[in-house]
């Protein structure tokens, strides 16, 4: 018992990821849909994150952090534009000293409009999530590539969701 125990603590200690890691992020992302059936869309972000104190970090091989994240954007379809807002939160992962990371999360979306041409979402609330690759080019600047999906999840009874394929720059501060 003692055995799984150590190993246990181990595995799950917490502690900072990295000394150098800064508290604040800002983001510019720009993305548009991709296999859509009825209308495209594009959208234009801005992105504002803060490191939160639940990290982990292992054997310098494996780095464990997460974020609040709130996103102000436009998103154009169909001739239409609305303003979306989003508060969530988001789980980054690193390996080492790699400049790479990965990224994911989701949060709540309230939506200004939520009818693009022929395409209807359902309702002003939806749901989002994110995967994507980020990749640091210097200390505090780094681009990314992800998929973000939102949808209302079934709340409403229209739920066709939107895919996006994004790209960013993020500024570390």
């Amino acid at each position: 018992m003692a055995v799984l125990f150590w190993v246990g603590s181990c595995l799950c200690s917490w502690s900072d990821v990295r000394a150098d890691d800064t508290d604040w992020e800002a983001c510019l992302q720009g993305g548009w849909s991709y296999r859509y059936d009825k209308e495209s869309f594009n959208q234009a972000a801005v992105i504002l994150a803060h490191r939160l104190p639940l990290q982990w970090r292992r054997w310098d091989m494996l780095a464990v952090s997460t974020r609040l994240t709130a996103m102000a954007s436009v998103l154009e379809g169909g001739g239409d534009t609305g303003l979306l807002g989003t508060l969530g939160l988001e789980l980054v992962i690193g390996l080492g000293d790699s400049p790479l990371e990965f990224r994911t999360g989701g949060g709540a979306t309230l939506m200004s409009r939520y009818k693009y041409g022929d395409e209807d979402l359902g309702g002003s609330f939806q749901l989002a999530s994110h995967i994507g690759l980020e990749y640091r080019f210097l200390e505090r600047l780094s681009g990314f590539a992800r998929l973000q999906h939102f949808s209302n999840a079934g709340i409403y009874s229209k739920n066709p969701g939107v895919n996006l394929m994004a790209f960013g720059l993020r500024y570390a501060f």
